[in-house]
């Protein structure tokens, strides 16, 4: 018994398709913002599996570099290291879920009717070529100059970025130390009376 390679594929498309939707409807469902975070890890592993099947294998691998092992763990790590994040009830209104299924069925109505009279031309099947290899040229040699513009800028709002949040710190020391002065000062005052 021998397996089509088209087989195969769509195997994989609907088992990364259900675990997309699957994870996604969890990341809204659970009251947990812990795990909801973790919900969303499968939810863009999923979706990087979908682009490596339809060829895009260069986009697959940022979706994993970038969102999963990027933005994803810096999510978990900022609601982790957040002070009594795990008692956080995120699910607060009850109309929410009523609101976000009405909004849901108008969006993909809105997206049916506007895809269904598109006539769409089926030119035949690529063969699967690796695409990594040219845009990493192109990235090197046409586009280096906004590629490393972009690298700069980057490194501008990381560097802004720090800079916020330690003079946030230094004020609120500076906050902290007055307040502990002037504890001080009312502790000496009870003293002397």
């Amino acid at each position: 018994m021998s397996v089509n390679s088209s087989t195969v594929q769509a195997v994989f498309f609907y088992l990364f398709a259900a675990m997309i939707v699957g994870s996604a409807l969890l990341v809204v469902l659970l009251r947990n913002i812990v795990r909801s975070a973790f919900a969303l890890f499968f939810t863009l592993f999923g979706v990087a599996g979908i682009y490596i099947l339809l060829g895009a294998d260069f986009v697959g691998v940022t979706q994993v570099l970038i969102y999963i092992g990027g933005v994803l763990i810096l999510i978990v790590f900022g609601v982790m290291l957040t002070h009594n994040v795990y008692s956080v009830d995120i699910f607060n209104k009850p109309g929410t879920l009523v609101m976000g299924t009405i909004s849901a069925i108008v969006t993909f109505t809105i997206i049916y009717y506007a895809v269904k009279p598109v006539y769409w031309l089926f030119v035949g099947y690529k063969p699967d070529v690796p695409t990594a290899q040219p845009i990493g040229t192109q990235l090197m040699s046409t586009y280096l100059l906004p590629f490393e513009l972009a690298s700069v800028l980057l490194v501008l709002a990381m560097i802004g970025a720090a800079y916020l949040i330690r003079s946030e710190v230094r004020g609120t020391k500076q906050a902290g130390t007055a307040r502990a002065g002037n504890e001080q000062q009312r502790v000496a005052a009870g003293r002397k009376e």
